[in-house]
């Protein structure tokens, strides 16, 4: 159930579908109209299950916004996808899991009577299978970088022991067509999670099946296989398993009945074929992991490249970072969401480089060995504290976006535009403010499931108990834009453009109105209860 397939474009065409009012499928399913929240643009491909369509989300502040983030919401027909709601919300439930730079972000979901909404990460550049028949041959540089992206994020879901089982080119995205494009891996319908026990159902695409699959006794080094199947096809641009028939493929497959014989692979490394032989071990238990692939010679054309360079800088903003509340650090989410990839690339690469074990987190002794390789050697009481930030923020190890949120330097990256950005996803109704059943919708969304006393905790906090609503400028005191951003030398905020400085001068004359009128309430509360009524006065 992948969410992103270009093809054929058409005219967008409302969608019309019935709030529901029983509950919703998912637990974080949004039961309001999508229609009202985002601004369909174009149709940008189409599934089993339904449509993809790109989109803007809607300011109903701010009409004029000049650069608007776009995302892809697939809006899958409850009617087709009833027999297939297993998978359904098992893929929803792994991507609200795992957290890598490859792996495609699921952002919000939204549900009607006719249709469920997944609004995720916007992917246009095709995928990897069309990318191959429009190049027709990859060099094997190119190769192995597009593998090793790939193999970072399989790792990173064994680690989080999660097996794909339907790995192949047409299930890797392109977020654009640019040089500097980034890769995703989408689709995780058919995607488990196992513990110590076999996993028995045949499923997948038959080329990239493993012999264990077939037999029906599993579990992830399938997806080693596959991405040998994979590997060898971008290299050859042709599938090792061949069969006229469904039952002499599998034969095939069983019987690892492949070669490298054809002319193509005279040019090729060795390195290369080495690896290949080593994830068609037809046995699972001989067959190389994906970490230890990860390690294996052949990569050494991609890690001979320049690498970034870790600075101390990194190691400071990572030192700074405080518990803050389950508010700021929902919000911080929703920031880094929010960011331009030119705003965090070089943190990515630099989270690339720390991540040694390519597992999707860093621990603090990752950090120490990475510094220690660029020249900077911790002190032992500096690595104590590293180690006790790290615990504090993400019990001993960082996922990607918690790494973001304590690498990002606030200087840089509290700015108007994108602080406004973060208020609006809190404000659901867009009416200018912050309530508490946005608030808890927001929290939930996010992920972050807490308890009622935590919740509660909360509205005591920030005084929520008596106001009942945040404003813009008390939502940003929370993101400590004045305590962490101005208190440093000649530091402010970043001026927002001429549109949005519009918007928040209306929120703050709003806001003027409010509580003048409320006062003006007061005041004549106090009127009548004082007022000594006329008949009284001449009785006296």
């Amino acid at each position: 159930m992948g969410v992103c397939a270009p093809r054929e474009r058409e005219l967008v065409k409302p969608l019309k579908g019935k709030l529901l009012p029983q509950s919703s499928i998912t637990k974080t399913s949004r039961l309001d109209s999508i229609t009202e929240q985002y601004d369909f643009i174009r149709v940008i491909g189409y599934g089993q299950f339904g449509t993809v369509r790109e989109a803007t989300k809607i300011d109903r502040l701010n009409t004029e916004t000049s650069n608007p983030k776009h995302y892809a919401i697939k809006s899958i027909s409850k009617s087709r996808v009833r027999d297939h709601l297993e998978l359904l919300q098992n893929e929803l439930s792994i991507l609200q899991l795992v957290d890598h730079p490859n792996i495609i972000k699921l952002y919000e979901i939204y549900e009607d009577s006719l249709y469920i909404h997944l609004v995720t990460e916007l992917c246009i550049g095709g995928d990897l299978y069309e990318y191959l028949l429009e190049k027709e041959s990859l060099n094997e540089l190119e190769v192995a970088k597009i593998m090793m992206k790939i193999f970072t994020a399989v790792n990173h879901l064994h680690t989080m022991r999660i097996c794909h089982r339907d790995i192949k080119p047409e299930n890797v995205m392109f977020t654009d067509k640019s040089e500097d494009r980034e890769l995703k891996l989408i689709d995780f319908g058919l995607s488990s999670k196992y513990r110590d026990e076999l996993l028995e159902s045949i499923v997948g695409t038959p080329y990239y099946l493993a012999p264990e699959v077939l037999k029906g006794s599993y579990s992830k080094e399938c997806d080693v296989w596959s991405l040998g199947v994979m590997m060898y096809l971008l290299l050859s641009g042709k599938h090792p398993f061949k069969g006229s028939s469904m039952k002499n493929l599998f034969r095939h497959i069983y019987n690892c009945q492949y070669n490298f014989s054809e002319p193509t692979w005279s040019k090729i490394s060795n390195q290369a074929k080495n690896l290949i032989q080593r994830m068609f071990t037809k046995n699972p238990n001989n067959r190389i992991t994906i970490s230890e692939a990860l390690r294996h010679d052949w990569f050494t054309i991609v890690k001979s490249n320049a690498e970034p360079k870790i600075s101390l800088e990194i190691f400071s903003s990572i030192k700074r970072n405080k518990a803050k509340s389950k508010l700021w650090q929902v919000a911080m989410k929703v920031l880094v969401r929010n960011l331009s990839s030119e705003q965090i690339d070089d943190l990515k690469n630099i989270f690339f480089e720390i991540d040694e074990r390519k597992t999707g987190f860093v621990t603090a002794h990752d950090i120490e060995v990475c510094m220690n390789k660029n020249g900077y050697e911790l002190a032992r009481e500096e690595f104590i504290e590293l180690t006790s930030k790290i615990e504090e923020i993400g019990r001993g190890r960082l996922n990607y976006t918690q790494f973001l949120i304590a690498a990002l330097d606030r200087k840089k990256i509290f700015e108007e535009e994108i602080l406004w950005e973060v208020f609006r996803v809190f404000d659901h109704d867009g009416n200018g403010f912050i309530n508490l059943t946005d608030l808890k919708f927001a929290l939930e969304k996010a992920g972050c499931y807490i308890s009622d006393n935590e919740y509660q905790d909360i509205i005591e906090e920030f005084q929520l108990k008596y106001c009942q609503k945040l404003d813009y400028e008390e939502f940003k005191n929370i993101m400590g834009c004045f305590s962490e951003v101005q208190t440093a030398e000649n530091s402010t905020l970043q001026s927002p453009n001429p549109t949005t400085r519009r918007t928040i001068r209306k929120l703050s004359n709003r806001k003027l109105t409010t509580r003048r009128a409320s006062v003006i309430e007061a005041v004549k509360r106090v009127r009548r209860a004082t007022d000594v009524p006329r008949a009284v006065k001449d009785s006296i």
